[in-house]
């Protein structure tokens, strides 16, 4: 029996293996696009871009994976049927039941390697990310910016460019709020970045325009100065972004924890911290639903059936994430506790799975 229940084991590994490479190489190829404008146009390092797509698999792995059990189930049990090999088993009196539980075992295995991974591994890379961006941007800060939108990296300024060339700004607005008197503002035609000997921020300097300037007849009034050439600092916190501040989605179970009282005690709500917190361990059993469920339609798949089996696959997926991104929802609305919102998903998938897979192996 422990070769029959390795022999199906081994028949997984390599659908899993594949199928859960595939998804997550299409998954990158959405980042890589946009990560390639900023080699191409903005004159980033092929390095630095690669270790922002490196940084990114392992929050691709916890949507990927699941799926990835999923299919393989089908694909694999899929192949024993169209073989009669499950047909075969029976004959010689080996139910079918008794290949589930090495497949659920293997499920709660890749379920604690996915708590490890949203415990101490997401939120490293996820900050090792953010790092990065911030070195590029200190290395390359045309990279910040986006033509169009309002650039908020630069405190206390907030840029607007209508037209980037290269390493060329074109009609720049940079907008710097006062607290006690009206928002300074400065204009320029062309505008370019160049490096500070620190490296702890960027020089931006600016040609033909206007900027307006206090008026010291008139305290907390402005006027305007035109100017051929204008050049302001602008600070980071920090070199590489060393100094940034964690994120909950930075957090290992333990911060996230201690946040969460830090919180309480303070009088604030706590309930974002609560929401990450149980949101990050839900996730990582995901794994077993989508295998269980997956177990009860590979157990009863029939040849003829597979392009049905699989739209059955991407509705489960898509029922499954969207319903974590409602419960999300209402959760922050307020209208669902925390761990009800994130557990609610695994609850309802896991008792449809397992009442499926008990009713495909009582036929």
């Amino acid at each position: 029996m422990s070769i029959l229940r390795m022999y199906v084991l081994k028949e997984h590994a390599a659908p899993l293996a594949v199928t859960a490479t595939g998804l997550t190489l299409v998954a990158l190829v959405g980042n890589l696009v946009k990560l390639a404008e900023l080699v191409i146009t903005k004159g980033v390092s092929v390095f630095d871009v690669l270790r922002l797509l490196i940084y990114s698999i392992p929050y691709l792995l916890t949507f990927t994976l699941p799926i990835a059990c999923l299919i393989a189930m089908v694909m694999a049990f899929g192949r024993l049927s169209s073989d009669y090999e499950l047909i075969a088993m029976r004959a010689s009196g080996i139910a079918p039941a008794t290949l589930v539980l090495p497949m659920v075992m293997a499920g709660l295995l890749i379920s604690g390697g996915m708590l490890a991974l949203n415990d101490r591994v997401i939120p490293e890379t996820h900050l090792a990310s953010r790092r990065q961006l911030k070195a590029i941007g200190i290395k390359h800060p045309t990279a910040y910016i986006e033509a169009g939108t309002f650039i908020k990296e630069f405190e206390p300024y907030v840029l607007f460019v209508y037209h980037v060339d290269r390493q060329m700004l074109y009609n720049v607005r940079i907008y710097e709020p006062q607290p006690n008197g009206p928002t300074r503002t400065i204009i320029a035609q062309r505008g370019e970045f160049e490096p500070l000997p620190d490296r702890q921020g960027v020089r931006l300097k600016l040609y033909e325009g206007t900027v307006d300037e206090w008026n010291p007849e008139h305290p907390g009034s402005l006027y305007k100065v035109s100017f051929r050439t204008y050049t302001m600092n602008m600070i980071t916190d920090s070199p590489g972004g060393r100094g940034l501040g964690k994120k909950l989605k930075e957090m290992t179970f333990n911060e996230l924890l201690r946040e969460r009282q830090r919180l309480s005690a303070e009088g604030i709500d706590a309930m974002p911290a609560s929401l990450e917190f149980h949101r990050k361990i839900a996730f990582s059993f995901a794994t077993v639903i989508f295998i269980v469920f997956g177990l009860s339609v590979g157990l009863s798949l029939h040849h003829h059936e597979r392009l049905v089996i699989f739209v059955w696959v991407l509705g489960w997926s898509v029922v499954y994430y969207l319903g974590s991104i409602g419960m999300n929802a209402l959760a922050l609305k307020g209208w669902m506790t925390p761990w009800l919102a994130m557990w609610l998903p695994n609850v309802i998938g896991g008792t449809f799975g397992a009442a499926r897979l008990w009713q495909t192996l009582r036929h």
